[in-house]
């Protein structure tokens, strides 16, 4: 059985996982995100012109580089991702390894709804940011 983290065990501050969660930026998955998204257009499916030569991922890959770092604070079921914004620092690019932790930032509750706020914080194998996001989750509720 799944072992869910009761709201009042959310700390403000706390920072997860010990070790950043891994993701590795392939042209297999830039290409399955291209049509996983219906995105035809030509910016993300050459090598970038730049000097580096890299090809860039789209910046909206955000969402599924993250996504595992999230997950590892398991909201009881009935929880709904209320709300999502990105800064994007740097392109990933193929051949990237991307770092991710999550830092709580605020709980609340409103309206009889256990809120939590969080901060996914990605680098690059080089430890540069890549994205940084804040998203606000409806915690599920523990019965």
């Amino acid at each position: 059985m799944t072992q869910f983290v009761k709201f009042d065990d959310v700390e403000v501050g706390l920072e997860y996982p010990d070790t950043p969660v891994e993701f590795k930026v392939t042209e297999d998955v830039v290409n399955g995100y291209l049509g996983a998204t219906f995105d035809a257009s030509d910016a993300y499916k050459v090598h970038s012109t730049a000097a580096d030569g890299k090809r860039p991922a789209p910046p909206t890959l955000a969402a599924v580089y993250m996504m595992e770092a999230m997950l590892m604070l398991k909201s009881p079921p009935g929880g709904v991702h209320a709300k999502q914004k990105f800064a994007f620092h740097k392109p990933a690019c193929v051949g990237d390894t991307l770092l991710t932790k999550v830092r709580i930032l605020d709980k609340y509750q409103k309206k009889g709804r256990n809120y939590v706020i969080m901060q996914t914080i990605t680098t690059n194998q080089a430890g540069e940011p890549v994205t940084t996001g804040t998203i606000t989750r409806i915690w599920g509720k523990e019965e």
